[in-house]
């Protein structure tokens, strides 16, 4: 075993397995569709559900579920921490499918974002440092996706 590990071959098998794997869209470290972050989501006043999708400046949100004036906002998603906001969307109280959000900076493809929800604060206007994050059950309310 440790003259396999010591072997260059085996290293390249190995990195070409991991490259092979990435072009075919085969992924280790990506997660199910998470389509909501919480316990119980059919008695949730609030649900964002978006599915893997194309690269680009918009992105396409399959169903939301809100019982208060909402922000969608579209964020990278570095691991476990989200990055930047791309874009955000307005959305009245009530079910919603088939949601656009126009991005102000494109996905790239092969890397994974979050659409996240936020509170509007009642101004009208999209501001991640006063519209508050929709918790349920202590999660925030959010759903990732890849870019491909």
């Amino acid at each position: 075993m440790g003259d396999i590990i010591k072997n260059k071959y085996f290293w390249i098998a190995v990195l070409l397995g991991l490259i092979i794997g990435d072009v075919i869209g085969v992924s280790l470290a990506r997660p199910q569709q998470d389509v909501f972050d919480s316990a119980n989501a059919s008695t949730s006043p609030y649900m964002v559900i978006v599915t893997d999708q194309m690269a680009g400046d918009m992105v396409m949100v399959d169903e939301v579920k809100t019982d208060v004036s909402s922000w969608l906002a579209v964020r990278e998603n570095n691991g476990e921490l989200l990055g930047r906001i791309l874009g955000a969307r307005r959305v009245d109280p009530g079910i919603a499918k088939g949601v656009s959000v126009e991005l102000l900076r494109a996905t790239t493809a092969n890397l994974m974002y979050a659409v996240v929800m936020y509170q509007d604060n009642g101004d009208g206007e999209f501001d991640n440092k006063t519209d508050i994050l929709i918790n349920d059950f202590d999660t925030p309310v959010m759903s990732r996706f890849i870019a491909r």
